[in-house]
Formats: structure tokens, C-alpha cells, sequence
């Protein structure tokens, strides 16, 4: 990040559904990093999902950050093939 401090930004927090399959994490992951976002914490619930068949597994993405950078992130990840649903809370 920037010299920005943390502090002065928002939390902001992203609930998605993703397919439980190899490489999701890291294609999740390089929407932040490309972007230069850095996230707070990744939580996985461990609980599978079953969405239109698939397995799928449930996360919390939290990240520091300007409500419009939460837009264009959410809008990206909802572009990827591996991620069922999202959704924005926070």
C-alpha cells in the first residue's frame, strides 16, 4: 500500500462462494495483489457448500480500503470463473 496508513481507511469485507478446486485461492489472490491491496485476513470455512452441483467452499475476504476500490475489486472477482456468488457486507 500506499503511505497510506490502514488506520484512516475503512475495513471493507467481501463474502464469496467459489468453486473448491485448485488455483482458486491464487487467481482470488492476484485480483488484490495486481491492484496493490493488500488483505487483512482470509477466512475459509471448511463447511463445504453444494451450489448447482458443484462442491464449493464459502470465504471472508477483509482488506483496508476506499469504498470504490471495494467496487472495482467485487465487480473483478465476480468476472471469475471460479467464483459462484458474491456478496458485500461491511
Amino acid at each position: 500500500m500506499d503511505s497510506l496508513d490502514c488506520d484512516a481507511l475503512p475495513e471493507q469485507i467481501i463474502k464469496l462462494i467459489v468453486r473448491d478446486e485448485p488455483g482458486t485461492l491464487f487467481l482470488i489472490s492476484s485480483v488484490f495483489s495486481n491492484r496493490g491491496i493488500s488483505m487483512r485476513s482470509i477466512h475459509l470455512h471448511e463447511e463445504p457448500v453444494l451450489r448447482h452441483g458443484l462442491s464449493c467452499t464459502r470465504l471472508v475476504i477483509r482488506f483496508f480500503g476506499e469504498d470504490g476500490r471495494k467496487k472495482i475489486i467485487s465487480r473483478l472477482l465476480s468476472r471469475l470463473d471460479c467464483v459462484i456468488e458474491s456478496s458485500d457486507s461491511g
